[in-house]
């Protein structure tokens, strides 16, 4: 049996890994929205195919960022440095470019559709 004090200790730890977890996590859709909730879906298969490049391709290597984590002359430094190393076609690149321009050029708004809040571009 372990002792109470250890039950309480334990408790605790638990409970703080438990609420770390949860406001830690972000859904998918709000680090890579979706393309349908983009104020700009002119391409939306191009959109689709770089949304899809980047929760994919890119977190084969390290987690999906948030896309406004970055602002757009930061990716435009990003982009092309990861494309080397993931070895992207030019096809890809472009998608990927398109739809990163896309989700930052849509604004925040405050019900979640192309919502990430507390992140600026």
């Amino acid at each position: 049996m372990i002792p109470a004090k250890h039950r309480q200790i334990l408790f605790r730890c638990a409970l703080t890994l438990g609420v770390v977890a949860l406001t830690a996590c972000a859904s998918l859709e709000q680090l890579a929205p979706p393309v349908a909730t983009l104020s700009s879906r002119k391409g939306a298969d191009q959109l689709e195919h770089g949304r899809d490049i980047y929760i994919t391709k890119c977190a084969r290597c390290h987690a999906v960022e948030p896309v406004r984590k970055y602002s757009a002359a930061h990716w435009d430094e990003i982009v092309p440095e990861m494309t080397d190393k993931s070895k992207l076609s030019p096809s890809e690149v472009a998608a990927l470019q398109a739809y990163l321009k896309a989700v930052l050029k849509t604004p925040v708004t405050q019900g979640g559709k192309g919502n990430q809040a507390g992140l600026t571009s």
